[in-house]
Parts: C-alpha cells; sequence; structure tokens
C-alpha cells in the first residue's frame, strides 16, 4: 500500500470521527425518560391487559369494511 492511499484513509477516517464527534448527544438517563414518557402516551393496542380492550372501530390493525360488507362469490 502506498503512502498516499494510507493518508488518504486516516483522512477518511478523521473526518468520520469528527462527524459523529459533531453529532448531538443525550443523557441516557434523559433518553430513558424521554421513552417511558413516550410508551405511556401512546395506546399499544398489542397490549390489552394494560391498556384494556380495543373497539374495533378504534383497532387500527382490523380490516375495516368499505361499501355495504358484502361479498360476492
Amino acid at each position: 500500500m502506498t503512502t498516499e492511499m494510507r493518508l488518504q484513509r486516516q483522512l477518511e477516517h478523521n473526518k468520520k470521527l469528527r462527524e459523529q464527534y459533531e453529532r448531538d448527544r443525550i443523557s441516557v438517563s434523559e433518553a430513558s425518560i424521554l421513552l417511558i414518557q413516550f410508551c405511556q402516551a401512546r395506546r399499544d393496542m398489542f397490549l390489552p391487559t394494560v391498556w384494556g380492550e380495543v373497539d374495533k372501530k378504534e383497532d387500527p390493525f382490523e380490516i375495516q369494511p368499505t361499501g355495504c360488507g358484502c361479498t360476492v362469490m
């Protein structure tokens, strides 16, 4: 490997490290609090034991009937 190639690799690596250093960061405790708040504020349809049974009209995963609801075979 030539010296120029090594220098180019080192410069690229240095550039990536600078980009990572400049990225915004938050502490783990703050991220944990935000995650807990997010989970408590949104209703999870897959956890009826926690949130209670979901009405079929409110369930986004239930196939909603369109039209008259008739099926022709």
